[in-house]
């Protein structure tokens, strides 16, 4: 009979060597276990822990694997890690077999967390807590907040929360920061005793902020244009798919900036009312000392206050850009001087219009 260095090796603990006798060496980790931080937990700056069980096959190969971590999140990164690590095989008098059930501790340390994963079980305990912390659709049904029914459930819950927790929209960058109102909103009774000096100042700074709203209506009709594409791509996908789910994640978080934005809308017409108010007092008070002194021949009109030295409402407040001109953009390239003396001199609207356009193709 011819044996095989396999045969023979398992022929030795058949006839009765003790394990401890069989000498068989343990598998051994060629390389190092590197594991890859997921990247929801490098955003969220969370550590995470996993004991990983398997054996090792003949040839190296890693079989029978499984991980228990301290988030979801963690276990395919564990189990890559020690399938990529490359072990080499147990032996029995230097014959290679497959090794019996091996445990590994794989470590997903955020900076000053080291050694947090060997650290006993009170540390596994409060690591496992900010993981159901930050990413709790992974175990618990968000939505009736009650653990999952079936798998079927779970697939969908989880779809459904990564849907949420990817879908970002930039509300900050396309119109940039807030132009400070001058003087601020919780001031704004200082504007009933201004002159017209530092009502220009207002104006000029109420406009900037004017311009600001606009952009912001502008950008949510834009992102409400691109949920509406989303929509009608991706809900025939099933709801097991995160793709079904992103056109309403987008929904939620337009109507959230769109309520944010209705509100500072609402205080910038009353802030824009007060200046109105002002301006509308100064001309009434410019009228009358006119006329007071209207009976003074020698008086120089024209050194006299324009009738309408502020334009800071030039559009109703309530109004949007869908009525923006050429004559609106070179009011606030320009300012409002050459704006207001087309508005005196041209007897017609189309006069007002042609001089305001020639104004805006001019240097």
């Amino acid at each position: 009979m011819k044996w095989t260095a396999t045969a023979f090796a398992a022929a030795l603990l058949v006839a009765g060597a003790q394990p401890g006798q069989a000498q068989m060496s343990p598998p051994v980790v060629d390389g190092a276990i590197v594991p890859v931080m997921p990247d929801p937990a490098a955003r969220e700056g969370l550590s995470g822990c996993c004991r990983t069980q398997f054996k090792v096959g003949r040839s190296g190969k890693i079989r029978d694997i499984s991980a228990e971590c301290t988030s979801p999140i963690f276990r395919d990164a564990a189990i890559a890690a020690i399938r990529e690590a490359g072990y080499k095989p147990a032996k029995i008098l230097g014959i290679a077999v497959t090794s019996s059930q091996q445990s590994q501790i794989v470590a997903f340390e955020q900076p000053g967390e080291a050694g947090i994963c060997r650290s006993g079980d009170e540390a596994w305990e409060e690591v496992t807590y900010q993981g159901e912390e930050a990413f709790p659709f992974l175990t618990v049904n968000t939505v009736t907040l009650k653990p999952y029914v079936d798998e079927a459930d779970k697939r969908v819950g989880i779809a459904r929360g990564w849907a949420d927790y990817y879908t970002t929209l930039d509300f900050a960058t396309p119109c940039g920061p807030a132009p400070a109102y001058q003087p601020p909103m919780s001031q704004s009774k200082t504007i009933d005793t201004m002159g017209w000096d530092a009502l220009r100042r207002t104006g000029a700074a109420f406009e900037k902020v004017f311009a600001w709203m606009n952009c912001r209506d502008d950008m949510l009709a834009g992102y409400g244009a691109q949920a509406a594409e989303w929509h009608a791509a991706y809900d025939s996908a099933t709801p097991d798919e995160m793709e079904h789910w992103v056109g309403g994640a987008m929904d939620r978080r337009i109507r959230a900036e769109r309520g944010r934005y209705d509100l500072d809308r609402q205080l910038m017409i009353a802030y824009g009312s007060q200046i109105l108010r002002r301006e509308q007092a100064l001309r009434a008070r410019d009228a009358a000392e006119q006329a007071a002194s209207a009976a003074d021949a020698t008086a120089d009109a024209s050194a006299l206050p324009s009738p309408r030295e502020v334009v800071p409402t030039y559009r109703a407040p309530n109004t949007l850009r869908r009525e923006w001109s050429a004559a609106d953009q070179f009011f606030y390239e320009r300012g409002p001087g050459h704006y207001q003396a087309c508005l005196d001199r041209a007897a017609t609207y189309g006069a007002q219009q042609d001089c305001l356009g020639a104004l805006h193709g001019s240097d």
